[in-house]
């Protein structure tokens, strides 16, 4: 066929399989974050591989190759404690594995019909299954994005996050007064905010004597914020800005829920956002939680209210089952909708379900499964707290910084805190480095 000779001489049948093996691991990510309907498209990515590698005639080696790379994914998520991730590309691990079987003895069929003079008709009856099954591919995607809107919305809003993306790392690179600066205000529903973030550096003093290795202690915040510190970045430099001075890290820190934290927090995402929190999302709100800073019933309407849940173009129907599910952990029975079409807000229906006797008992049931902890951790400032709302009490930070490798002598260090709304402020302190 001529269609085989001009494939093989562009060498399109390996880009074409490398495109559905890649879009598999991009479908394996996202199954991860946005649950539910993406998972036959992994199965359609797998099948896809399978049938090109039959058809270009690529053989069991290069399916047995892919499951090693799915493997090395799979031990990396281990490692760093990613596990559902893991889990979902293990599962293809064996998959790839078990069609590379599968292949190897078609690869022996198909020497057997090429001494026969039928090598042909094999690849002819791979390319009858691999049409259906790609236009099948299409009509459930158009489906799909047809009849929910949430999908065409996923896809916009990762379009933007990806150019924005691009567009940072741009900024970050070529032009650092851009990227590190920040909005004197915003207007959010008609209403003018102003940008009012404080940074707060407890130790080292100022002029004060930095020996050896020490620790930058303070705290930061955005006084606007509702729900949270409305600080998601703190970095460090010595000696100027960035782009002049030196680039010492960013502040980070890690946090082990405990699994009944982890289901309780999963839950609520997975049902009124379709995805599973990001690692920091679940951090912050386990660490409130475990803590005894926000109690069972406020993280539930801080999520909920956080990230807009209320505001979700969705059917009366899929709204009750929503809040069933994610608050109650259990389908909806059908009731409320009529009272909700006839006489009560969505708002009233919420407030219903979250202070259940239901509700509470689920509550008890999980304060009788954890221990709170006593200890605070690092990033705990109950002063701050007390002073500015319980939504700032996870404001502090510790930064490790390193004089031996820096000369002798005095020095500035620039800090700087972002707030996803407003971008960066910075404050800076004089230090005396004496090794």
């Amino acid at each position: 066929m001529k269609i085989d000779k001009f494939v093989k001489e562009k060498k399109l049948g390996l880009s074409l399989l490398l495109l559905f093996f890649t879009l598999l691991i991009f479908s394996l990510f996202l199954r991860n974050i946005f649950l539910g309907g993406l998972y036959p498209y992994s199965i359609f990515f797998i099948i896809l591989v399978f049938i090109f590698s039959q058809y270009f005639d690529f053989g069991y080696k290069l399916l047995i190759s892919f499951s090693l790379v799915l493997m090395l994914f799979c031990i990396f998520f281990v490692l760093i404690n990613n596990y559902p991730l893991a889990e979902s590309f293990g599962t293809y691990v064996y998959a790839f594995l078990v069609l590379g079987i599968l292949g190897y003895f078609l690869d022996n069929l198909k020497e057997k019909l090429k001494t026969k003079g039928l090598s042909r008709l094999y690849r002819i009856s791979f390319l009858y299954i691999l049409i259906p099954i790609l236009l099948l591919s299409i009509v459930i995607f158009i489906k799909d994005f047809r009849n929910d809107a949430y999908y065409t919305v996923f896809t916009k809003n990762a379009i933007v996050k990806s150019s924005e993306f691009i567009k940072d790392k741009y900024l970050r690179t070529f032009n650092k007064e851009i990227y590190y600066g920040k909005k004197d205000f915003v207007v959010i529903d008609g209403v003018k905010i102003e940008e009012n973030i404080i940074i707060h550096i407890d130790s080292p003093k100022k002029d004060g004597y930095i020996p050896g290795k020490v620790i930058f202690k303070g705290w930061a915040i955005e006084k606007n914020s509702i729900y949270d510190s409305g600080i998601d970045r703190i970095e460090f430099f010595l000696g100027g800005k960035p782009g002049e001075g030196k680039y010492l890290g960013v502040f980070s820190q890690e946090y082990n829920p405990e699994l009944e934290t982890i289901n309780y927090i999963e839950n609520l995402y997975s049902n009124f956002y379709n995805r599973k929190p990001f690692s920091s999302e679940l951090d912050f709100w386990a660490i409130n939680l475990e803590y005894n800073i926000m109690s069972y019933y406020d993280i539930a309407g801080n999520i909920i209210n956080k990230l807009n849940f209320m505001d979700r173009s969705l059917s009366n129907e899929d709204f009750t089952s929503a809040l069933y599910n994610g608050l109650l952990n259990r389908d909806w029975d059908g009731s409320w909708v009529d009272k909700l079409e006839a006489d009560l807000t969505r708002y009233d229906i919420l407030y219903i379900i979250i202070n259940s006797e239901e509700f509470h008992k689920r509550s008890e049931n999980y304060y009788e499964s954890i221990s709170i902890k006593e200890n605070d951790l690092d990033i705990i400032r109950r002063d701050v707290g007390e002073k500015y709302g319980k939504q700032f009490y996870l404001s502090s930070f510790g930064f490790w910084f390193d004089s031996t490798k820096f000369s002798n002598g005095k020095h500035e260090v620039y800090i700087y805190a972002h707030s996803p709304i407003f971008g960066w402020d910075y404050t800076k302190l004089k230090i005396q480095i004496e090794n």
